[in-house]
């Protein structure tokens, strides 16, 4: 690929083919690369296995055990947001994973489970890795939103961020945006998107910047993996998810179906791009008495299954930093 002038923004569709190569001359605005003009550069930058965890799953026979085992596959724990950035920077560990726990709150009325949360924190910083924790921001009980925050939590997820966590906007209602057909519901409007979305991530930011850290909140992970109408055609992200983000620092949407094969690099190295990418929960098997419980041996399996049906795209950090 010769050097080109970047004029044209990749679209939406465009970005979403990209996995199937059809970028291969597309021009993008919004970040000088001139480093990677060059013959030889890889196209596509795999998706690093993504594995979303709940409060349930904080369980000393599970999560300890699976963080054990993920050390031992030579997994690097990235988050989101410094995935891309070491993207950009042509520093990818060569076998990245990226641990994304949902449902925290800082609301007072809500989050009984916010000690859990902590716990988590603390068995993932003590195995040497990070997560993105997913914070609702109003979460609803009984038909209310629930607005007044618990300052001494914000208190003590800002600590987090020194320590290379990550916070993620899940919205603020933790409503489901898709209607039974994938596809978007008809009864949202810019509105809801807006207080969704806008608002969500704005409320983290205040609380972050109110607590001297200049914080732009850029993962929006989706409730119930909603948000991508995946059974339609063509498949993307509802287009009011991607209006609504584009009126904040979010360049990241996080789902469940899809999104696990190889993005563009240019669309990681465009600023002004909005990256869609999938996860896995963890494996559960049921006990004899008909409980579920995650199981840490198959829940490798299935990142380890991943992490192989990508691995022939991995970029050469040694090539790219001789161009």
């Amino acid at each position: 690929m010769t050097a080109a002038p970047y004029q044209q923004a990749i679209s939406r569709r465009g970005f979403l083919r990209a996995a199937s190569g059809f970028l291969a001359h597309a021009t993008v605005i919004g970040f000088d690369f001139p480093q990677w003009q060059t013959a030889g550069v890889p196209q596509h930058v795999p998706v690093p296995p993504s594995l979303m965890l709940h409060s349930p799953d904080a369980q000393t026979e599970f999560l300890p055990q699976l963080l054990e085992q993920l050390n031992e596959a030579g997994f690097t724990a990235v988050t989101y947001r410094g995935w891309q950035q070491m993207v950009r920077e042509n520093r990818v560990p060569a076998k990245p994973i990226i641990l994304s726990i949902d449902d925290i709150s800082m609301a007072r009325q809500a989050c009984s489970a916010f000690s859990t949360f902590v716990q988590m924190k603390e068995w993932i910083q003590a195995a040497g890795m990070t997560a993105v924790f997913g914070v609702i921001t109003e979460p609803v009980i009984n038909g209310v939103s629930q607005r007044e925050q618990d300052e001494a939590r914000w208190d003590v997820v800002r600590g987090w961020l020194d320590e290379g966590f990550e916070l993620a906007t899940h919205t603020s209602y933790h409503s489901n945006f898709n209607a039974v057909d994938s596809g978007p519901r008809p009864d949202f409007t810019a509105v809801d998107y807006e207080a969704e979305i806008m608002r969500s991530a704005h409320l983290i930011e205040t609380k972050l910047a109110e607590r001297g850290l200049d914080y732009p909140v850029k993962s929006l992970i989706m409730p119930y993996g909603s948000g991508y109408s995946y059974k339609l055609t063509p498949s993307q992200v509802h287009t009011g998810i991607v209006q609504a983000c584009h009126q904040t620092n979010i360049e990241f949407v996080v789902g469940i179906a899809q999104g696990r094969t190889p993005l563009s690099i240019y669309s990681l190295l465009d600023t002004q791009a909005l990256a869609y990418v999938g996860r896995v929960p963890p494996a559960y098997v049921v006990d004899w008495d008909g409980r579920s419980s995650p199981y840490a041996d198959l829940t490798l399996s299935w990142l380890l299954s991943w992490y192989e049906n990508n691995c022939r795209f991995r970029v050469n950090p040694a090539m790219l930093h001789a161009i």
